[in-house]
C-alpha cells in the first residue's frame, strides 16, 4: 500500500506582480504543514515538485521542519509534469474570448488596470477571468490550442502519477491547483469535463491524500488545512 500526500503551493504574490514566489503568509503555511507532518509522524520516501519557484519554495518550507529536527529526508526531485498549466494558455484563450464576450473583455480591462495600480482587486478580477478560461479549455471550445489541449494536459498528470514507483510507501508532491483537481477527478472516476468542480476552491498549502492499492489511486481526503490555526492565514489566492 502506498500513500500520496499532494500539496498545493503556499500563497504567492496576491497582486500578481511576481506570482512565482511565496509571500510571508505562504512561507508560514509551508512551515506549518511541515510541523503538522512531524506531529503526525508522517515521513516520506520520496519528495517531488514541479519546476515552478512557488512549488519549490513550498517544498523547502515543509522540509525545513524535518531538517531542523535532524530527520533524514530525501531531496526534492523536480518534474515539469507537476507544473500548473502554462501561462501562455490562459493568455491565448483570454485573447480569443475577449473578441466574443463583452463582459469578459470589460473584466479583462479592469484586471489590467488593477494590476498596474497594484490593487487588491487584481486577484478578484483574475479569479473571474480564469474560471471562464478554464471552462472553455476543458470543453475544448477553441481547440486546437497551444501549448496543449485539456485532454493532453490530463494525460501529463496521469503520466506524473504513473511515474511514482510502486515500491514507495509515502510520497510528498508539491504542485498546483489544476493538477490536484485532475488527480482528484481521476481518482474519483469522473469524466474530464467534470474535473473543474474541484478547481475553484483548492486552498494554498492544502493537503489531499490518496491511497494506492494495486494500480489505482483512491482519495482519502481532499483540500484540508488542519495545519493552519489562524483563519487569516487560510487563503485561496
Amino acid at each position: 500500500m502506498s500513500y500520496l500526500y499532494l500539496v498545493r503551493h503556499g500563497q504567492a504574490d496576491r497582486l500578481g506582480k511576481d506570482y512565482d514566489k511565496l509571500t510571508k503568509i505562504g512561507w508560514k503555511q509551508a512551515n506549518a504543514l511541515g510541523e503538522y507532518f512531524l506531529s503526525q509522524r508522517i515521513e516520506f520516501d520520496s519528495v517531488l515538485t514541479g519546476t515552478l519557484n512557488r512549488q519549490k519554495e513550498t517544498a523547502m518550507g515543509i522540509l525545513e521542519a524535518f531538517r531542523n529536527e535532524k530527520f533524514c529526508i530525501p531531496d526534492p526531485i523536480e518534474s515539469e509534469l507537476w507544473n500548473e498549466f502554462d501561462p501562455r494558455l490562459w493568455l491565448g484563450l483570454a485573447a480569443k474570448i475577449r473578441h466574443v464576450d463583452d463582459h469578459f473583455s470589460n473584466t479583462y480591462e479592469n484586471y489590467k488596470n488593477a494590476w498596474e495600480e497594484g490593487s487588491e482587486k487584481t486577484r478578484d478580477y483574475f479569479q473571474i477571468l480564469i474560471q471562464k478560461v478554464l471552462q472553455d479549455w476543458v470543453e475544448g471550445v477553441w481547440d486546437p490550442v497551444e501549448p496543449y489541449s485539456f485532454t493532453e494536459y490530463v494525460l501529463r498528470i496521469q503520466t506524473a502519477l504513473d511515474s511514482i514507483p510502486n515500491d514507495l510507501k509515502s510520497t510528498l508532491v508539491v504542485s498546483s491547483s489544476t493538477p490536484i483537481a485532475i488527480v482528484m477527478g481521476l481518482s474519483c472516476g469522473l469524466k474530464p469535463k467534470e474535473f473543474p468542480v474541484f478547481m475553484k476552491y483548492i486552498l494554498n498549502s492544502s493537503l489531499s491524500i490518496f491511497k494506492k492499492e494495486g494500480y489505482l489511486w483512491e482519495p482519502v481526503s481532499f483540500n484540508t488545512t488542519g495545519h493552519i490555526t489562524n483563519p487569516d492565514e487560510r487563503t485561496l489566492v
